[in-house]
């Protein structure tokens, strides 16, 4: 799950797909200031995912 802070609602949940839309906000608000708690990279140099065949 990703909760940008603030406002700290769900950006993304487990399984849903990041697109490139999801991941350009995250992205920006990091530069911003933005705190996200929750991934195992706050900074978002790196997301973890689980590729489907």
């Amino acid at each position: 799950m990703i909760t940008p802070y603030p406002p700290g609602i769900p950006v993304a949940l487990p399984g849903e797909r990041l697109t490139e839309p999801v991941l350009k906000y995250l992205v920006t608000g990091v530069e911003a200031g933005m705190f996200l708690p929750d991934p195992a990279d706050q900074r978002l140099k790196s997301v973890r995912v689980v590729a489907e065949d």
